[in-house]
């Protein structure tokens, strides 16, 4: 009986990062593809930080009625499998950049980030649902988004390499589209059971109110939105320290995708053995200011190989950060606001990174090595914000 359990928790999680880490890869892989295709089809990386951050500012508007609608629907996978073909489409579409209209692919990448907090945020509200205990859900729920964060740029490198960045936006809305479908296996349980008369505009009211009152989990998102500013700067910034300091764009690709392999090779080692010793305030505070001190001295010197290595290390440091952040999320929230504080959490996220995407844009001309450091400055800023934190017992709503 032991061991029939043990090998249906084994198929649990395999279904599980099967299905998010396909649904997740296009997002993550994006941030490379059309800062380089836009290089290739328009000649201005400009554009390219402009789409990708087409492809995540909807996401802070989104992220609260997504939440509502998770928290509420007695069928969330139905949601799940629509957001994941709407961001195929989207991706596909964004692949015919320089072919159709700029601002075709703008709208495209635009529904495309529409989805991005279902299958961000809103999944990992649900992974307690198919995979038990519950850190072990955390962790592999971080394994999934370290798998696509390495699965999304590392495809999209080598795509790029033997075929196109427009070759590579395509197999990213083939991942997605195949993640939708990846999505039916799962048996995903409803955060709500009973009817509800509140209406759709009062639960989002609600599970934001409950957000912005809530003093711990108030400091848990703003520092985990500031990191994102830095993260969504990041790819531009190294595709712009490679064009800089070694003649060679594409290297930029690289170096984003060492981060992804630290973080994954730590997503890993949580996934079997989650931290359990260290308060996961305490995890997630020091990991973002050792990421952030190791990204700023990535950038002093000029030698890719000490570059890629700091990075990786930088990465490494990341994901036991994630984890905690999922387990704060959830001992910080009641269930009935839960995907709410997810989706939301989710959604700041990706809109501060659409924001260091935009930010940075204009200035991917200038020095590129104070670039990089300045993004490690706000890993270590958001791990300043956690100083205060203190445990308080989630309060009830009525949602």
């Amino acid at each position: 009986m032991i061991i029939a359990e043990s090998d249906e928790q084994r198929f649990g999680v395999a279904r599980y990062l099967v299905a998010a880490l396909l649904s997740r890869m296009a997002s993550a892989g994006g941030a490379v593809v059309f800062p380089i295709l836009a290089i290739r089809e328009l000649h201005d990386v400009g554009v390219g930080a402009l789409l990708v951050a087409a492809s995540l500012a909807p996401s802070v508007v989104i992220a609260p009625l997504a939440g509502a609608l998770l928290d509420s629907t007695r069928r969330p996978r139905l949601l799940f499998v629509v957001a994941g073909l709407v961001s195929a489409v989207g991706y596909a579409t964004g692949a015919l950049l320089g072919i159709v209209p700029l601002a075709v692919v703008f709208i495209a990448l635009l529904a495309a980030g529409c989805a991005t907090p279902f299958v961000m945020g809103g999944m990992s509200s649900f992974v307690t649902s198919v995979i038990a205990p519950e850190r072990t859900a955390f962790a592999t729920d971080t394994l999934a988004y370290g798998v696509s964060g390495v699965g999304g740029p590392a495809l999209s490198a080598v795509v790029i390499a033997v075929a196109s960045p427009r070759a590579a936006a395509l197999t990213l809305a083939t991942a997605s589209a195949l993640g939708a479908l990846a999505i039916l296996s799962l048996q995903l349980a409803p955060h709500r059971h009973e009817r509800t008369d509140a209406g759709l505009l009062r639960r989002i009211a609600i599970g934001t109110g409950y957000l912005v009152r809530h003093r711990p989990l108030f400091l848990v998102t703003a520092s985990s939105t500031l990191t994102q500013v830095g993260a969504g700067a990041f790819p531009i910034a190294a595709i712009a320290l490679a064009a800089q300091r070694w003649q060679h764009a594409d290297e930029g690709a690289w170096i984003v995708t060492a981060f992804s392999v630290g973080s994954l090779a730590s997503a890993v080692v949580v996934s079997i053995r989650p931290v359990q010793s260290v308060r996961p305030a305490v995890v997630l505070t020091t990991g973002f200011a050792l990421t952030g001190a190791l990204i700023a001295l990535s950038a002093i010197g000029g030698d890719l190989v000490v570059t890629l290595a700091l990075v990786a290390v930088a990465g490494v440091c990341s994901a036991p950060s994630t984890a905690a952040l999922f387990e704060l999320r959830t001992v910080n929230s009641p269930p009935a606001v839960r995907a709410q504080v997810f989706t939301v959490g989710a959604g700041l996220r990706a809109a501060a990174s659409a924001a260091g995407a935009t930010i940075i844009g204009p200035f991917a001309g200038a020095d590129a090595g104070l670039l990089v450091a300045l993004v490690g400055v706000g890993w270590v800023a958001s791990a300043a914000i956690m100083l205060p934190y203190r445990t308080q017992a989630p309060a009830p709503v009525n949602a």
